[in-house]
């Protein structure tokens, strides 16, 4: 499963596990953030769901 997603003006592809670095978004480490802001979501299958612009109720989490 991967998403992308658009924070600070840009966009990352993200996945389980993954590090990614977004100006910007200064919190205390171990802060937990959310991303709603998600213009793509892919399945393990192949399977794409791409929103317009954003996809409907598609949450990524992460933390610092």
């Amino acid at each position: 499963m991967f998403a992308i997603i658009q924070a600070s003006g840009r966009q990352f592809r993200v996945e389980p596990g993954a590090v990614i670095e977004i100006n910007g978004h200064a919190h205390d480490v171990g802060a937990e953030l959310a991303f709603e802001e998600v213009l793509i979501v892919g399945q393990d299958a192949g399977e794409l769901t791409a929103g317009a612009p954003f996809v409907s109720g598609a949450k990524v989490l992460g933390v610092v």
